[in-house]
């Protein structure tokens, strides 16, 4: 598959494993495993290229979807919700937008991961332009990946209320 040249940075299937081992290290009641990596590969595939035409446009509607495709499909043996809303701050970071979120987001996370048809797509794309600020973030674009573990890290510790609350669902 060609690059695309849209400007905007994409996360690999590495770079999600890496994020959500750094979660499951965190919490000793957390179970690590992959439950299904092609679920992974074809979400960034998703929020990439689209499907059947239907492409997302902004780093909101991409971000939509990344949040949505991890929490929904459950690649992961635990940690689904942790490692969407990480993979998709740190997406949003890459991109030069700060996702400041609160502990609404949790419910916004249960209902993709069990009931995600009873959301409104551009009610949640909505929610995240609502709540992110245009913010170079340091190390963002290019040289992004180099700092990629140490801005889902910061946003842990910012937020880690919501981390371990979400641990505990």
């Amino acid at each position: 598959m060609a690059e695309p040249d849209d400007g905007f940075w994409y996360p690999t299937v590495t770079d999600l494993l890496d994020i959500h081992e750094d979660i499951v290290a965190e919490y000793d009641t957390s179970e690590p495993g992959v439950r299904d990596e092609d679920q992974l590969a074809f979400a960034l595939e998703y929020v990439e290229w689209g499907h059947f035409g239907d492409v997302p446009d902004s780093v909101h509607e991409k971000g939509f979807h990344l949040l949505r495709l991890l929490a929904a499909t459950h690649p992961f043996v635990d940690a689904n919700k942790r490692t969407s809303l990480n993979a998709t701050t740190v997406f949003l970071a890459a991109n030069g937008h700060r996702f400041d979120y609160g502990d609404d987001v949790r419910l916004l996370l249960k209902l993709l991961g069990v009931r995600e048809g009873l959301l409104d797509e551009s009610g949640v794309v909505e929610y995240l332009a609502e709540r992110t600020t245009a913010e170079p973030v340091e190390g963002s674009g290019d040289a992004f990946p180099e700092t990629l573990r140490a801005t889902a890290r910061r946003d842990r510790e910012e937020h880690r209320d919501v981390y371990d609350a979400l641990a505990d669902e």
